[in-house]
Protein backbone atom coordinates (compact mmCIF):
# COMPACT_ATOMS: atom_id res chain seq x y z
CA UNK A 1 0.00 0.00 0.00
CA UNK A 2 1.47 3.36 -0.97
CA UNK A 3 2.16 6.29 1.61
CA UNK A 4 -1.02 8.49 0.82
CA UNK A 5 -3.73 5.17 0.83
CA UNK A 6 -1.72 4.79 4.16
CA UNK A 7 -2.50 7.93 5.39
CA UNK A 8 -6.17 7.61 4.31
CA UNK A 9 -6.38 4.96 6.51
CA UNK A 10 -5.12 6.14 9.51
CA UNK A 11 -7.22 8.72 8.64
CA UNK A 12 -10.13 6.71 8.54
CA UNK A 13 -9.50 5.27 11.77
CA UNK A 14 -9.11 8.65 13.27
CA UNK A 15 -12.38 10.02 11.57
CA UNK A 16 -13.94 6.58 13.01
CA UNK A 17 -13.67 7.65 16.96
CA UNK A 18 -14.25 10.80 15.93
CA UNK A 19 -17.83 10.56 14.96
CA UNK A 20 -18.31 7.45 16.93
CA UNK A 21 -17.69 10.12 20.14
CA UNK A 22 -19.95 13.25 18.04
CA UNK A 23 -22.61 10.58 17.45
CA UNK A 24 -22.92 9.50 21.31
CA UNK A 25 -22.94 13.06 22.54
CA UNK A 26 -25.88 13.95 19.84
CA UNK A 27 -27.17 11.00 21.57
CA UNK A 28 -27.50 12.23 24.40
CA UNK A 29 -28.76 16.03 23.11
CA UNK A 30 -31.19 14.39 21.37
CA UNK A 31 -32.56 12.75 24.47
CA UNK A 32 -32.33 16.05 26.26
CA UNK A 33 -34.44 17.81 23.42
CA UNK A 34 -36.63 15.07 23.60
CA UNK A 35 -37.50 15.46 27.23
CA UNK A 36 -38.04 19.13 26.90
CA UNK A 37 -40.36 18.56 24.11
CA UNK A 38 -41.89 16.42 26.51
CA UNK A 39 -41.93 19.06 28.91
CA UNK A 40 -43.37 21.28 26.41
CA UNK A 41 -46.36 19.68 25.81
CA UNK A 42 -46.68 18.97 29.62
CA UNK A 43 -46.88 22.43 30.70
CA UNK A 44 -49.32 23.52 27.84
CA UNK A 45 -51.82 20.64 29.30
CA UNK A 46 -51.09 21.91 32.83
CA UNK A 47 -52.55 25.26 31.61
CA UNK A 48 -55.34 23.90 29.47
CA UNK A 49 -56.89 21.81 32.62
CA UNK A 50 -55.99 25.03 34.42
CA UNK A 51 -58.31 27.12 32.45
CA UNK A 52 -60.28 24.09 32.73
CA UNK A 53 -61.27 24.54 36.20
CA UNK A 54 -61.74 28.34 36.10
CA UNK A 55 -64.55 27.72 33.96
CA UNK A 56 -66.14 25.31 35.40
CA UNK A 57 -65.10 27.13 38.84
CA UNK A 58 -66.67 30.46 37.45
CA UNK A 59 -69.86 28.35 35.96
CA UNK A 60 -70.60 26.77 39.73
CA UNK A 61 -70.39 30.44 41.26
CA UNK A 62 -72.96 31.46 38.59
CA UNK A 63 -74.85 28.37 39.67
CA UNK A 64 -74.53 28.89 43.43
CA UNK A 65 -75.54 33.18 42.98
CA UNK A 66 -78.91 31.66 41.27
CA UNK A 67 -79.75 29.37 44.00
CA UNK A 68 -78.62 31.54 47.02
CA UNK A 69 -81.58 33.97 44.61
CA UNK A 70 -83.90 31.30 44.78
CA UNK A 71 -83.69 30.16 48.20
CA UNK A 72 -84.34 33.74 48.83
CA UNK A 73 -87.32 33.30 46.83
CA UNK A 74 -88.71 30.63 48.64
CA UNK A 75 -88.53 32.31 51.90
CA UNK A 76 -90.04 35.28 50.41
CA UNK A 77 -92.74 32.70 49.26
CA UNK A 78 -93.25 31.59 52.40
CA UNK A 79 -94.05 34.69 53.49
CA UNK A 80 -96.59 35.54 51.06
CA UNK A 81 -98.44 32.40 51.67
CA UNK A 82 -99.08 33.03 55.50
CA UNK A 83 -99.72 36.82 54.64
CA UNK A 84 -102.65 36.00 51.74
CA UNK A 85 -106.97 36.49 52.38
CA UNK A 86 -108.08 34.58 50.31
CA UNK A 87 -107.91 30.98 48.69
CA UNK A 88 -107.02 32.20 45.16
CA UNK A 89 -104.26 33.64 46.61
CA UNK A 90 -103.19 31.13 48.51
CA UNK A 91 -102.96 28.68 45.54
CA UNK A 92 -101.47 31.21 43.17
CA UNK A 93 -98.56 31.92 45.87
CA UNK A 94 -98.67 27.74 46.71
CA UNK A 95 -98.14 27.23 42.94
CA UNK A 96 -95.26 29.88 42.87
CA UNK A 97 -93.71 28.17 45.83
CA UNK A 98 -93.93 24.81 44.14
CA UNK A 99 -92.40 25.52 40.77
CA UNK A 100 -89.38 27.82 42.98
CA UNK A 101 -88.85 24.25 44.84
CA UNK A 102 -88.54 22.67 41.88
CA UNK A 103 -85.92 25.12 40.25
CA UNK A 104 -83.98 24.98 43.21
CA UNK A 105 -83.67 21.33 43.12
CA UNK A 106 -82.67 21.31 39.46
CA UNK A 107 -80.52 24.13 40.11
CA UNK A 108 -78.55 22.61 43.54
CA UNK A 109 -78.36 18.94 41.49
CA UNK A 110 -76.24 20.99 38.57
CA UNK A 111 -74.19 23.32 41.18
CA UNK A 112 -73.39 19.78 42.57
CA UNK A 113 -72.58 18.37 39.44
CA UNK A 114 -70.27 21.25 38.66
CA UNK A 115 -68.47 21.11 42.03
CA UNK A 116 -67.94 17.44 41.81
CA UNK A 117 -66.11 18.33 38.27
CA UNK A 118 -64.12 21.16 39.23
CA UNK A 119 -63.10 18.60 42.49
CA UNK A 120 -62.49 15.54 39.76
CA UNK A 121 -60.66 18.28 37.77
CA UNK A 122 -58.02 19.43 40.81
CA UNK A 123 -57.26 16.16 42.01
CA UNK A 124 -55.88 15.46 37.82
CA UNK A 125 -54.27 18.49 38.11
CA UNK A 126 -52.59 17.60 40.76
CA UNK A 127 -51.51 14.61 39.45
CA UNK A 128 -50.30 16.81 36.35
CA UNK A 129 -48.12 18.90 38.08
CA UNK A 130 -46.32 15.86 40.27
CA UNK A 131 -45.80 14.76 36.85
CA UNK A 132 -44.42 17.97 35.51
CA UNK A 133 -42.55 18.13 38.99
CA UNK A 134 -40.71 14.43 38.20
CA UNK A 135 -39.88 15.06 34.43
CA UNK A 136 -38.39 18.29 35.42
CA UNK A 137 -36.25 16.44 37.68
CA UNK A 138 -35.70 14.23 34.95
CA UNK A 139 -34.96 16.65 32.36
CA UNK A 140 -32.08 18.15 35.04
CA UNK A 141 -30.59 14.25 35.77
CA UNK A 142 -30.36 14.48 31.43
CA UNK A 143 -28.85 17.53 30.83
CA UNK A 144 -25.95 16.99 33.69
CA UNK A 145 -25.56 13.49 32.17
CA UNK A 146 -25.03 14.94 28.86
CA UNK A 147 -22.73 17.62 30.17
CA UNK A 148 -20.72 15.36 31.94
CA UNK A 149 -20.19 13.01 28.46
CA UNK A 150 -19.37 16.49 27.17
CA UNK A 151 -16.74 16.71 29.65
CA UNK A 152 -15.50 13.55 29.60
CA UNK A 153 -14.68 13.46 25.40
CA UNK A 154 -13.55 16.44 25.66
CA UNK A 155 -9.82 15.21 26.19
CA UNK A 156 -10.31 12.36 24.07
CA UNK A 157 -11.78 14.57 21.17
CA UNK A 158 -8.99 16.96 21.49
CA UNK A 159 -6.48 13.90 21.13
CA UNK A 160 -8.24 13.13 18.05
CA UNK A 161 -8.37 15.92 16.07
CA UNK A 162 -4.66 16.89 16.37
CA UNK A 163 -3.61 13.21 15.60
CA UNK A 164 -6.11 13.82 12.58
CA UNK A 165 -4.19 17.02 12.01
CA UNK A 166 -0.97 15.82 11.81
CA UNK A 167 -2.18 12.62 9.49
CA UNK A 168 -4.14 15.06 7.04
CA UNK A 169 -0.66 17.11 6.83
CA UNK A 170 1.15 14.28 4.83
CA UNK A 171 -1.70 14.27 2.43
CA UNK A 172 -2.20 17.11 -0.70
CA UNK A 173 -4.69 20.00 0.45
CA UNK A 174 -7.12 18.49 -2.20
CA UNK A 175 -7.10 15.11 -1.11
CA UNK A 176 -7.86 15.92 2.53
CA UNK A 177 -10.94 18.20 1.02
CA UNK A 178 -11.90 15.57 -0.62
CA UNK A 179 -12.01 13.24 2.54
CA UNK A 180 -13.84 16.20 4.43
CA UNK A 181 -16.53 16.16 1.92
CA UNK A 182 -17.10 12.23 2.12
CA UNK A 183 -16.94 12.01 5.71
CA UNK A 184 -20.04 15.00 6.17
CA UNK A 185 -21.55 12.62 3.18
CA UNK A 186 -21.48 8.98 4.81
CA UNK A 187 -21.00 9.85 8.38
CA UNK A 188 -17.44 8.80 8.37
CA UNK A 189 -17.17 6.26 5.87
CA UNK A 190 -14.99 7.37 3.69
CA UNK A 191 -13.01 4.15 2.13
CA UNK A 192 -14.31 1.74 0.17
CA UNK A 193 -12.51 -1.46 -0.32
CA UNK A 194 -12.39 -3.08 -3.55
CA UNK A 195 -13.69 -6.58 -3.24
CA UNK A 196 -12.91 -9.22 -5.96
CA UNK A 197 -15.96 -10.83 -7.24
CA UNK A 198 -14.72 -13.87 -8.57
CA UNK A 199 -11.18 -15.94 -7.68
CA UNK A 200 -10.50 -16.58 -11.87
CA UNK A 201 -11.93 -13.47 -13.21
CA UNK A 202 -11.56 -10.04 -12.96
CA UNK A 203 -14.50 -8.72 -11.83
CA UNK A 204 -14.52 -6.34 -8.87
CA UNK A 205 -16.90 -4.35 -7.06
CA UNK A 206 -16.93 -1.24 -5.05
CA UNK A 207 -17.06 -2.48 -1.04
CA UNK A 208 -19.20 0.91 -0.35
CA UNK A 209 -22.36 0.45 -2.69
CA UNK A 210 -21.18 -3.12 -4.57
CA UNK A 211 -21.27 -1.62 -8.21
CA UNK A 212 -18.73 -2.38 -10.78
CA UNK A 213 -15.14 -1.20 -10.23
CA UNK A 214 -12.83 -1.32 -13.86
CA UNK A 215 -9.84 -4.15 -13.84
CA UNK A 216 -7.78 -1.04 -14.85
CA UNK A 217 -8.63 0.92 -11.92
CA UNK A 218 -8.40 -1.73 -9.40
CA UNK A 219 -4.81 -2.96 -11.09
CA UNK A 220 -3.73 0.85 -10.43
CA UNK A 221 -4.89 0.63 -7.18
CA UNK A 222 -2.03 -2.50 -6.53
CA UNK A 223 0.78 -0.56 -8.37
CA UNK A 224 0.15 3.27 -8.53
CA UNK A 225 -0.59 5.35 -4.84
CA UNK A 226 -3.27 7.73 -6.74
CA UNK A 227 -6.26 8.71 -5.43
CA UNK A 228 -9.63 6.99 -7.23
CA UNK A 229 -13.14 7.85 -6.62
CA UNK A 230 -16.01 5.05 -6.62
CA UNK A 231 -17.66 6.38 -9.87
CA UNK A 232 -21.11 5.79 -8.56
CA UNK A 233 -21.19 6.66 -4.74
CA UNK A 234 -17.91 8.85 -4.82
CA UNK A 235 -15.94 7.15 -1.78
CA UNK A 236 -12.41 6.68 -2.14
CA UNK A 237 -11.11 3.33 -3.28
CA UNK A 238 -8.64 1.03 -1.62
CA UNK A 239 -7.31 -2.46 -1.58
CA UNK A 240 -6.46 -4.83 1.44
Amino acid sequence: MGAARDALRQLQEIEHQIVDIKRQLRRKEGVVSAQEKKLAELRKSVEAEKAGIQRAQMDFNSLDVDVKARTAGIQKDREQLNAVRTNKEYAAVLKQLNNDKADLSRLETEALARLQTVETQQAALQQRLQQLQSEESRREELVDQAAQARKSFDTRLGELQAQRAKVAASLPPDTVRTFDRLSEHFDGEVLATVERTHPRRDEFVCGGCFLTVTAEVANALTTRDDLHLCKNCGRILTVK
